[in-house]
């Protein structure tokens, strides 16, 4: 239910306007000329204006929500009139979980506990005092199946009615959060949803979420049918109910909302990326100014950084956003759009070969919706700088080579058929631990040339890997810090790893040492790597023993593993670990574009933070590309670049690069 006429920004901001009631002088020192100066300076074509905040106020004359008392005039109406006069787009902000004054107004629009208590982001103690210090981020919930859906159809219509609107940008969908309110409890009850079962309760808020959902995207399209739309919340990975329920379904453009300083780093996005470019989606990467996260007042990121995370949006294929906050007298930031500005001025010259762009690889990652197992596989791939795209959209499998299955039950007994029969069409499999089981973790779904004989009877294991793996990695028994499944190959299969078992579990009847108990000096009757035919079964998580514990071992035994089946890569670099490449095809212009990314992340306390760019010399890449190429250059400054034929494939050498560089390919 996409709208195809819908504009959307490549180089926008999300201008955050959460302001209390405590606050003086909202909107005083607003100025049309110094908001356009802003924007200007920031090389700006969107940026998302408040309507409403998460305090309850809107920023605009009002019949049906409250306006602001200490604003005195229609501040989002002169914002949306200075944006529309250059030429920049304007979607209005409109928040639906969090809204402060709304929630103590009509407690009967809270979401609830079971116990009946309110649903909050942050623990609320019992025993608040006026006084006491409030956490970041906290705040309660409301119910889209109460008299709060009815207000804001309400006040959403008043905003189509009244103002050219570009787009809406509506925030806090979080369909994880378990509402037992009286209206919920009701007609759960009427439709038979057992209150006591969390996976039918889930589903039933899906369902009213969504009906919600529906509600407001065909109301806004009666009155502005191109209008850009979406739930933020409804994309997020956590929990995997958004997915499981498609809750993104009424988006018209899916935003990636990742502050990758302190919500998880700078892997996120690609999966998310090229998940919902695949699903056909338009989509734009959000990211933030601040040091840490959103209503960070004064803080900044170096100009780098935003340098770097533009360039990364572009490269997975993105828009780009940037989150900033206004200060309630109305005036922007002119540093902050300083440092947008120097970001943008790059994306400019680049944005038109990443935009647009749809991934291509040979290797497919099937995405479980276990984060931690689907981003420790992915986090391996990138930084071995193995191109790769999601397999879950794919009809056959047809233009993959190899595809990956993490460590999760997670496939159903039609996804299994078709991954069996991809196999035995000529196609190969890398499967790890529980990827190959139903999902009840009883019996083999894919047939991995093993049977299944149960869980691990020790805490942890050790991998002995023989001499076709062994590339890299030590040849005596290295830790797995939990320990494999228990197969049994079958007798066509081949052994190409071991295990080595523990004496014991460490426990307080028995332990040795500071952590974990050595290995026994007989292998295990069950293997830790086998192979039938194109079919490699990891008996491990490497994947979830990547992303907790990041031992180099495991990625580069993955990677061994890999180029036993990967034969025909779309594309090759040599890169150093922090390095990314992005491989996008845009066949509307005939060409893709492969893009390189070095800009080495630091970790300093909770924050990950990208300070300096180092320039990399003499960086060669291979391609391998169904169609002839023609022409071969440079970005961002579009040098023609010889193109050399090695082994059949096509090569060529990028003489520097600091940041970011992409090679355009036409044919």
């Amino acid at each position: 239910m996409q709208v195809s006429s819908q504009r959307i920004g490549k180089r926008q901001v999300h201008l955050d306007f959460h302001t209390s009631e405590h606050l003086p002088g909202v909107g005083t020192r607003f100025s049309k000329q110094q908001f356009q100066q802003a924007l200007r300076l920031g090389r700006l074509d969107a940026i998302n204006l408040f309507a409403k905040g998460h305090h309850s106020w809107s920023y605009y004359p009002t019949k049906i929500g409250q306006m602001h008392p200490n604003l005195d005039f229609d501040l989002l109406g002169a914002q949306i009139e200075a944006c529309h006069e250059i030429g920049v787009l304007a979607p209005i902000y409109y928040t639906f979980g969090w809204s402060s004054n709304d929630v103590e107004t009509h407690p009967d629009w809270c979401v609830r506990h079971r116990d009946g208590t309110p649903v909050t982001s942050e623990p609320w103690p019992a025993d608040v005092t006026a006084e006491r210090p409030k956490p970041r981020f906290q705040w309660k919930f409301l119910c889209a199946n109460t008299g709060y859906h009815d207000h804001i159809m309400a006040q959403v219509e008043e905003l189509c009615q009244n103002y050219p609107v570009d787009g809406f940008w509506f925030d806090i969908y979080q369909v994880h959060r378990l509402c037992f309110c009286e209206a919920c409890r009701q007609e759960m009850v009427s439709r038979g949803v057992d209150l006591a079962d969390d996976e039918a309760v889930g589903a039933f808020n899906a369902q009213v979420m969504k009906r919600h959902c529906q509600d407001l995207r065909e109301l806004i399209a009666k009155f502005h049918p191109h209008a850009t739309v979406f739930f933020n919340g409804t994309t997020a990975i956590e929990h995997g109910l958004n997915f499981r329920h498609e809750m993104y379904a009424h988006n018209t453009v899916q935003d990636l909302e990742d502050l990758p300083t302190v919500w998880g780093g700078y892997d996120k996005l690609p999966l998310q990326s090229k998940h919902f470019l695949r699903a056909g989606y338009p989509i734009t990467a959000m990211s933030g100014k601040f040091h840490t996260a959103w209503g960070e007042f004064g803080g900044f990121k170096h100009p780098n950084a935003l340098r770097y995370e533009a360039a990364s949006m572009i490269a997975w294929g993105a828009n780009c956003n940037f989150g900033d906050q206004l200060h309630p007298c109305g005036e922007m930031d002119v540093a902050t759009y300083k440092n947008i500005g120097e970001a943008y001025a790059y994306v400019a010259k680049v944005e038109d070969y990443g935009v647009g762009g749809i991934p291509v690889a040979r290797v497919g990652l099937w995405r479980s919706l276990n984060e931690t197992h689907d981003e420790g596989m992915a986090k391996m791939l990138l930084e071995a700088h193995v191109n790769f795209d999601v397999a879950n959209c794919s009809k056959d499998f047809a233009e993959f080579e190899v595809v990956l299955i993490p460590s999760v039950a997670c496939l159903t007994e039609a996804d299994a058929e078709r991954l069996n029969t991809f196999a035995k069409n000529g196609g190969s499999l890398v499967v790890m631990g529980a990827g190959a089981l139903n999902r009840e973790r009883t019996r083999m779904l894919l047939d991995v040339g093993a049977d299944y004989l149960g869980e691990a009877t020790y805490d942890v294991d050790y991998s002995l890997v023989d001499a076709s793996l062994a590339e890299a990695l030590v040849e005596t028994p290295f830790l797995n810090f939990k320990a494999a499944l228990r197969v049994t190959p079958h007798e066509d299969s081949e052994v190409l790893a071991r295990i080595r078992e523990p004496y014991f579990s460490r426990s307080y009847e028995k332990y040795t040492s500071h952590q974990n108990t050595p290995y026994q000096l007989e292998d295990a009757p069950h293997p830790a790597i086998i192979r039938k035919g194109r079919v490699i079964y990891i008996a491990h998580e490497l994947d979830e023993m990547y992303y907790k514990h990041g031992a180099r071992l495991h990625r580069d035994l993955f990677v061994n593993v890999l180029k036993l089946v990967n034969h025909h890569p779309m594309v090759t670099t040599k890169l150093p670990s922090a390095g990314r490449i992005s491989l996008l095809h845009q066949p509307q212009s005939q060409r893709y574009v492969a893009h390189l990314l070095y800009g080495p992340p630091i970790q300093r306390g909770e924050c990950e933070v990208i300070e300096d760019l180092p320039e990399l010399r003499e960086v060669p890449l291979t391609v391998d590309f169904p169609e002839a190429i023609q022409r071969v250059f440079l970005l961002p400054d579009e040098v023609e670049l010889p193109l050399n034929d090695v082994d059949g494939k096509l090569a060529v050498t990028i003489p520097a690069f600091s940041c970011h560089c992409a090679v355009v390919f036409e044919y």
